[in-house]
């Protein structure tokens, strides 16, 4: 019996092993068309806006796609409230599946999307119910990702394993649409480009969504039971809707912690991924094929250094890789000031150098925000800390940074993120002080 018995162990390991890599490529996957979709529109902005959002000044219809840009944004905690209890009592599986399929299917329809010339102010209003419902159908995207994404890292390698997550497959989809608007950039006349190319990377988002929905549809809903583990009888006792909320209560510190960790960073990332491209190509005029491919320069670095940040937080431990390269975003801030006009070797300058920086913490933030809750509901407090860390502070930094700047009032802008992300650091210290680090201390 031994001799027959044996054998079958080898395809059980080996199916656990093929599982895992699908669980990764799933998670993964879609944590990138998630993010080339909602980036492909900022990166899009200067090109899209003047279809919707008409008028004789670049800036003013610049500054009303970017105002779209952060509707979408506000969306994210109702989604995130609504989605985040049935992740965590119901189905991650689901959810995961939701996500994806509104977000491929909006690129999809935005880059079909008729202009104020064909439909008037209707255009803007459709143009806008699709971020609206981008952003309620991510909400619990980052929660159930960094949920699932932690409990299936190996011990002792959580931040290693967060930064392939949250941070190269992030960056893999950042990489992708500043790579597209790249190559669509290179490929078209300038005119085209401005008329009807704007549109390529969006159909683009919508074509990959079918592969991702694939791979998540292949992720068996018992491997996620497993990852996620069987808890013990007091949290079961927890899992009503009502008893997530109330556990969450339990630890507000932790959430107003996730909310500025999550916070403070995306000023950065969405000032450098949106708010400077979007200056350069509308208010300096430079050339867009130029600033295009630096924005894909500075992701690449971003998506190959994720996993070396991660794996650094795990030898010195999170808390204090985390309070170095926080701090370190401060007189990263102050760099904007250095583009205050037409120049590509200056933009160069802030975005790949600057830029490294804000990568560095954006390889760690993930792993930060999961680390501050509770297992019994890491998924909504993570989501709902996520969607509201980037609805209040993420949302509005392309368009403050293009105001501020027009308003000649430009040095505003570092001193509000600075002192964002000083304010990180002390909630951050008080949470871990009264003991509310989960993982990783």
């Amino acid at each position: 019996m031994n001799i027959i018995a044996q054998p079958s162990a080898v395809p059980i390991q080996l199916d656990k092993q093929t599982a895992n890599k699908r669980m990764t490529a799933g998670l993964g996957g879609g944590v990138a068309l998630e993010w080339y979709d909602w980036n492909v529109y900022g990166v899009m902005a200067a090109f899209l806006s003047p279809h919707f959002f008409p008028s004789d000044d670049p800036t003013t219809s610049l500054l009303a796609g970017l105002a779209v840009y952060g509707a979408g944004f506000c969306a994210r905690p109702l989604g995130a409230a609504l989605l985040g209890p049935v992740a965590d009592r119901i189905s991650h599986k689901r959810v995961m599946l939701i996500s994806v399929t509104a977000m491929a299917v909006c690129s999809l329809l935005i880059s079909l999307l008729p202009t104020y010339k064909d439909l008037g102010v209707a255009a803007a209003v459709a143009l806008l119910i699709m971020r609206l419902v981008q952003g309620l159908a991510t909400g619990a995207e980052a929660g159930v990702a960094n949920a699932i994404a932690i409990e299936l890292a190996p011990p002792g390698k959580e931040g290693h394993y967060l930064g392939l997550i949250g941070g190269t497959f992030i960056q893999l989809g950042n990489l992708g649409s500043s790579l597209v608007a790249f190559l669509v950039s290179a490929s078209v006349a300038p005119e085209a480009m401005r008329e009807w190319a704007w549109r390529i990377p969006f159909a683009v988002g919508g074509v990959l969504g079918l592969l991702i929905i694939y791979l998540r549809t292949t992720v068996p809903e018992t491997l996620i039971n497993r990852a996620m583990h069987r808890q013990d009888e007091s949290s079961r006792i927890q899992q009503t809707t009502g008893g997530v909320w109330k556990t969450l209560w339990s630890v507000r510190l932790s959430l107003l912690a996730v909310i500025l960790v999550i916070g403070s960073v995306q000023i950065a990332n969405y000032a450098w991924n949106t708010g400077l491209p979007n200056m350069a190509n509308t208010v300096f005029k430079e050339n867009s094929t130029y600033v295009y491919g630096i924005m894909t320069l500075m992701v690449l670095i971003w998506m190959s250094t994720a996993p070396l940040v991660g794996a650094f937080a795990d030898k010195v431990r999170p808390s204090r890789a985390f309070t170095l390269l926080r701090l370190l975003l401060v007189p990263c801030f102050f760099l904007t000031l250095l583009y205050s006009e037409k120049g590509i070797v200056t933009f160069f300058f802030v975005t790949v150098f600057g830029g490294a920086i804000v990568g560095f913490n954006m390889a760690l933030y993930n792993f930060i925000a999961t680390t501050l809750m509770p297992r019994a509901v890491r998924t909504t407090g993570v989501a709902l800390g996520y969607a509201l860390g980037v609805s209040l502070f993420g949302g509005t930094s392309p368009y403050l940074l293009v105001w501020l700047q027009r308003e000649h009032i430009a040095w505003m802008f570092p001193v509000y993120g600075s002192l964002i992300a000083l304010l990180s650091v002390l909630v951050y210290q008080i949470a871990k002080k009264r003991g509310r680090l989960y993982i990783g201390e």
